[in-house]
């Protein structure tokens, strides 16, 4: 249920301002696991198997022994954001699809799918870091129209930059000396939703966007790259646990993930990722000021993704 208390203006260490308002108006129990139905005909998707040659020249894919099928696959998008070919916006834009089936989303897919997606990602950014000119690897996920996607095939972006963007300037010289996120476990700012025996799932401070999420290894990792097999597949688990538990609690939201990992040649960082459920819009005030008026308070979605997490037989571990 919604927390009744006074609204209170907050800011973290990266700097990001928001106004946690208490609002009758927003009901989380509202909302039905009802996943959005895909319409198109997956004869015609780009990213459906049979359609490869649909895509830019494949650049790898994993295809599990005895499969026919490939289970991911990774290949340029046609439509870059940064080009090798571009003097003036250098760089490489790369489309991983999780799954060759068309109706599934990250949620439906199992642990051991979700590794050999972390596991392509890992393997990409370890590729591009082999080029000097790059900066820092921009990894994400659009999931549904309303959070960015054009394509209805679930599928994530890797945009590898000749430049480090001034909010990750900022990151890094946050988590670099006297890391906040390697106090987190004392920092009651930051409820904690679930652990497991590396990494937390919990609810930031300060939320850029309602029920926002992070998940974030307990010691300091700078990157992707710095994971082992053990540590990926424990990654690959709470991670599907964060996004089951998300989709199942919203009704399956338009949603970004953010991968935030440490810029290329940088070891002094603490790599973390972000849910973002897109469930409401900013206007005036936020598009104006960066201040985010958040109707749903950290303690709020912990509490509540909880008792969700109990519901499903998943109990917290600390």
């Amino acid at each position: 249920m919604q927390e009744d208390f006074e609204g209170e203006i907050r800011r973290d260490f990266f700097g990001r301002t928001a106004i946690i308002t208490p609002s009758r108006a927003f009901r989380p129990h509202d909302f039905v696991p009802t996943k959005p139905t895909k319409k198109q005909d997956p004869s015609k998707c780009f990213f459906c198997p049979g359609n490869e040659n649909l895509t830019p020249p494949e650049i790898d894919r994993t295809t599990l022994e005895g499969q026919s099928v490939w289970l991911n696959r990774v290949f340029p998008n046609k439509f870059p954001a940064v080009s090798e070919n571009w003097a003036k916006a250098y760089g490489f834009h790369e489309v991983l699809v999780e799954t060759p089936d068309h109706f599934k989303t990250l949620s439906d897919l199992s642990t051991k799918e979700i590794y050999f997606y972390l596991k392509m990602i890992q393997k990409r950014v370890l590729a591009r870091s082999k080029n000097k000119k790059l900066k820092y690897p921009s990894v994400f996920k659009n999931e549904w129209e309303a959070a960015g996607a054009s394509l209805e095939h679930t599928h994530t972006q890797l945009v590898f930059l000749p430049f480090v963007p001034d909010y990750v300037k900022i990151q890094q010289k946050v988590l670099s000396k006297n890391c906040p996120l390697c106090k987190i476990a004392k920092n009651k700012k930051f409820p904690q939703i679930y652990s497991s025996k590396n990494f937390w799932f919990l609810a930031p401070f300060v939320p850029k966007y309602k029920f926002e999420t992070w998940i974030l290894p307990k010691k300091h990792i700078a990157s992707i790259l710095d994971l082992n097999d053990e540590l990926l597949k424990e990654l690959a688990k709470i991670l599907l646990i964060a996004i089951r538990t998300q989709d199942s609690y919203l009704g399956y939201p338009p949603y970004n993930i953010l991968y935030h990992f440490a810029p290329y040649r940088v070891k002094n960082f603490h790599f973390h990722i972000s849910l973002t459920p897109r469930i409401a819009k900013w206007a005036g005030l936020e598009h104006q000021t960066g201040v985010i008026l958040n109707s749903a308070s950290p303690n709020l979605v912990a509490n509540e993704y909880k008792l969700n997490l109990k519901a499903e037989g998943i109990e917290d571990v600390w």
